[in-house]
């Protein structure tokens, strides 16, 4: 991985300072262990937070959580190697690199919620054999996962190479959904909070990135994104590890039975309409599924192996294959 910038880091650092003091402050009278959980601006992981906090999932689970606001995926990134944040979120191929680097991160599943083709509703794009000589965009650039895994189907089912047989452009996913709005794009490979904007705007998906998964024998649910920590916190005897994860996953449970939980935390959703925040609420209800350590690191290496074989060697981080230990084993699964 790229190292950031000083500046960035620096923006970074001052922004965490700023904003965890006064919550790290309010937690330390509970006297339990603080994990500091960095979260994104709309970022999914708010919505769990709130839930933790509201109904003291944390303090019930032996610890106290604190979050700050971090501005993009850079500043998580800057936070966990820094030392700033215990927990952010990130995906297990920069806890891949970086443990294979020697920076022994560990990571366990968040969300497996995938985005998928949008088109419009009359277009005639239903499979990725359709895609051939049309206008992609492309969210996340040359190698993103979704990207190479829609690839290798394109290229098992129908004997075609996207990047070669599509016209494809890529960019962020706000400026590819103005121009798919605006008939500039034909279609456009999204992540799924921008392809549920989409849905609630009339257009639809044509091909899911789960249904391209499952035809190359991965499973539909690709737990891509997830919680990264460093190992040493994590295995300390008195570490709150696994009660953070145990208290995110009660509170995803209890958002998943509960309509009054979705009307609460609408505001952090940035849902102004009620077709969009049911959207969003469904794709990430799709997303929960937490596998045990075994079966993530079986999954992510057959994952793997399909990403170096179609994006080459910048795809798979520089590795060969992926390090042992990365993904987070919890007391209860080594007992």
């Amino acid at each position: 991985m790229r190292s950031s910038p000083p500046s960035l880091r620096r923006r970074a650092l001052i922004g965490i300072g700023a904003s965890l003091a006064a919550r790290v402050a309010g937690t330390r009278a509970a006297g339990l262990p603080t994990v500091r959980l960095g979260v994104l601006q709309f970022g999914t992981v708010q919505w769990v937070a709130d839930v933790v906090r509201r109904h003291a999932l944390d303090t019930a689970h032996g610890f106290a959580l604190a979050t700050f606001a971090l501005a993009n995926t850079d500043a998580d990134r800057v936070a966990i190697m820094a030392g700033q944040a215990d927990v952010v979120v990130s995906d297990w191929m920069f806890v891949a690199v970086q443990r294979a680097a020697g920076t022994k991160l560990c990571f366990a599943p968040f969300s497996a919620s995938t985005g998928g083709v949008m088109t419009r509703a009359d277009s005639p794009i239903h499979t990725l054999a359709d895609l051939k000589g049309r206008r992609l965009g492309v969210a996340g650039g040359p190698v993103d996962k979704s990207w190479l895994v829609v690839r290798a189907a394109a290229r098992k089912q129908d004997n075609i190479d996207l990047a070669n047989d599509a016209q494809v452009v890529y960019g962020a996913p706000p400026l590819l959904g103005a121009k798919l709005e605006q008939g500039e794009l034909d279609a456009v490979l999204t992540f799924w909070p921008f392809a549920a904007r989409l849905e609630a705007d009339g257009y639809r998906q044509a091909v899911s990135v789960s249904d391209c998964a499952v035809a190359l024998g991965l499973p539909a649910h690709l737990n891509l994104v997830g919680f990264v920590f460093r190992e040493d916190w994590a295995s300390a005897e008195n570490s709150p590890v696994d009660g953070f994860l145990a208290a995110a996953a009660e509170a995803e449970r209890t958002l998943i039975g509960s309509d009054d939980e979705w009307r609460v935390i609408r505001p952090l959703m940035n849902a102004p309409g009620d077709a969009l925040f049911a959207r969003l609420r469904q794709r990430f209800a799709d997303g929960i599924a937490h596998p045990d350590a075994p079966t993530q690191q079986r999954e992510a290496e057959a994952l793997f192996a399909i990403l170096k074989e179609t994006g080459g060697a910048q795809a798979a981080g520089g590795l060969d294959s992926l390090p042992q230990g990365m993904f987070w084993r919890t007391r209860h699964e080594s007992g």
